[in-house]
């Protein structure tokens, strides 16, 4: 095991996981102090304590209100916040929670301090939900060495060992609350993505709504009421509508029971019956896919192998959809639990080995030392311009969506009246021409040039992408070399004061 050990953490919606990479260059999972090598991505608020894993989750029935479930959806939410003890916890915080547990359990289980990490998102995670992350990461006590896209990481735990020809590789990533589809070239170590797309509000957690729904419809009609308004029935049909559709990934007919106010009603669901019932996700993930081919210009035809990772895709409609599709089988040679940490974990030992090789066990360096990434933005990058002679706002793209990270690019400016000593930058990250359609990244303000000159100097803006697919941006006045002092108001996000204060709060806390 490395002197510098740094862990993979795959934070999902539904479940996460750690692992490292071991002294022998294998990646491990790392077990929970429950001895499970996942943990439920559920947290308990209880009075004096804070529980996170399959005790919180099991206490959705009991103390609703107190159980917050599904957190990963709201990263990067400026409007979404859990309070406790009078105390507002935004969804990054609510993760550090998550990854908190995760850190203090494999230290225990490991026997030594874990205290680097390299964190997974989805690949169509925005600048915001990013910095999230990042922010999570470093509340619970971690330093993030960098953020990996899970479907990068699934392939780098499906490649490393592999020694056969080039393919190209679509990575159907459907996990318990979002979807990416990234199409890839994948030559052992040597990962190349081409393409990426996806939807971060589809996927587990959306079948057990629909299979709710159902029920609840069935009740209502034979009841005349709706028995979810009791908060605490509505999370007990959700743990049944979870266990119901693991059971329809294997029987072909299952019962669902819901009982309110005496009442009580009995609905039998066949498999063919839920396909219907989340055909149209499906299918949305299927126009998903149309478009990331179209983005890295191949068809069906082209595609060598479909990689299937997260547990929703055991859903046997899922592999009849992509075999149908593509005209082949999907491949489920790895894990779809695992994967994605594991790749992580690969990473991190590649991160400590770029800067420490002296100080990694050779096993390690021979397994990682020659893995090469390239990824790419998810995501077009632009700045707010306006129509010449108008007011008209527009999102000029300067990087464009699918750009091999890391990636700049510069543009120039001209100051606009004399004395000027700033200029100010607006960022977007999204498709479109009109920036109220695009997801605004911050307000970059650039100050410290010169003063007393006259209007018209030029200023070289540069906007970088790094391969967390974090945003940045500098500018240096052309006349003088001079780089400026960049001040950002992040439409989303928290100050480093802020991610202080909540890392102390958060290491007074015992989590269990």
């Amino acid at each position: 095991m490395p002197d510098l050990p740094a862990v993979g953490i795959d934070l999902g919606t539904t479940y996460s996981s750690i692992a490292i990479v071991n002294g022998s260059g294998q990646p491990e999972l790392i077990p929970n102090a429950e001895s499970e090598r996942l943990t439920a991505s559920a947290i308990l608020f209880d009075d004096e304590t804070i529980v996170v894993g399959q005790m919180a989750k099991d206490a959705l029935a009991v103390s609703p209100d107190k159980v917050v479930l599904f957190v990963k959806r709201q990263m990067g939410n400026p409007h979404w916040y859990y309070t406790y003890h009078g105390q507002k916890h935004t969804p990054a915080d609510v993760s550090a929670i998550i990854l908190k547990k995760l850190k203090q359990d494999a230290e225990l289980y490991l026997n030594r301090p874990l205290p680097y990490v390299v964190i997974t998102v989805p690949a169509y995670f925005d600048d915001a939900r990013r910095r999230a992350t990042i922010s999570a990461g470093e509340i619970a006590g971690f330093h993030v060495l960098d953020l990996i896209n899970e479907p990068t990481a699934a392939a780098i735990a499906f490649g490393v060992d592999r020694s056969s020809k080039a393919e190209t590789v679509l990575v159907y990533d459907l996990g318990g609350g979002t979807f990416d589809a990234t199409v890839m070239r994948v030559d052992g170590k040597d990962i190349r993505i081409i393409a990426s797309d996806g939807d971060h509000q589809l996927g587990g957690k959306d079948f057990d709504d629909a299979l709710m729904k159902f029920t609840v419809e069935q009740f209502v009609q034979e009841h005349k009421f709706d028995p979810t308004t009791d908060m605490s029935i509505a999370a007990e049909l959700r743990e049944r509508a979870e266990k119901a559709k693991c059971e329809l990934s294997k029987r072909m007919k299952t019962l669902l029971i819901l009982r309110a106010q005496g009442k009580d009603c009995r609905v039998s669901i066949t498999r063919e019956q839920f396909t219907g019932l989340i055909k149209p996700k499906l299918d949305t993930t299927l126009t998903l896919i149309r478009d990331v081919l179209r983005q890295a210009q191949l068809q069906p035809t082209d595609i060598d192998r479909v990689l299937l990772i997260g547990g929703s895709t055991r859903i046997p409609a899922v592999s009849d959809m992509l075999e149908t599709f593509f005209g082949k089988l999907p491949d489920n040679s790895v894990n779809p639990d695992e994967a994605v940490a594991l790749g992580a974990a690969l990473m991190a030992a590649k991160k400590v080995v770029d800067v420490a090789a002296d100080r990694v066990a050779p096993p390690i360096v021979d397994k990682v030392g020659g893995l090469q990434i390239t990824d790419v933005t998810s995501h077009s990058l632009g700045i707010e311009a306006f129509v010449p002679g108008t007011q008209q706002r527009i999102n000029t793209i300067l990087i464009a969506r699918n750009s091999p990270i890391p990636v700049e690019v510069s543009k120039e400016f001209v100051t606009t009246m004399s004395g000027q000593t700033g200029i100010q930058v607006m960022i977007y990250q999204g498709e479109f021409q009109d920036p109220e359609l695009c997801n605004p990244v911050g307000e970059f303000v650039m100050t410290g040039l010169p003063p007393d000159r006259p209007a018209g100097r030029k200023v070289r803006v540069t906007v970088a992408c790094g391969t967390n697919g974090v945003v940045n941006v500098t500018a240096v006045d052309i006349e003088t070399g001079q780089q400026t002092t960049t001040q950002v108001s992040y439409k989303v996000g928290q100050s480093q004061e802020q991610v202080s204060a909540k890392k102390r709060w958060l290491q007074s806390k015992p989590i269990l």
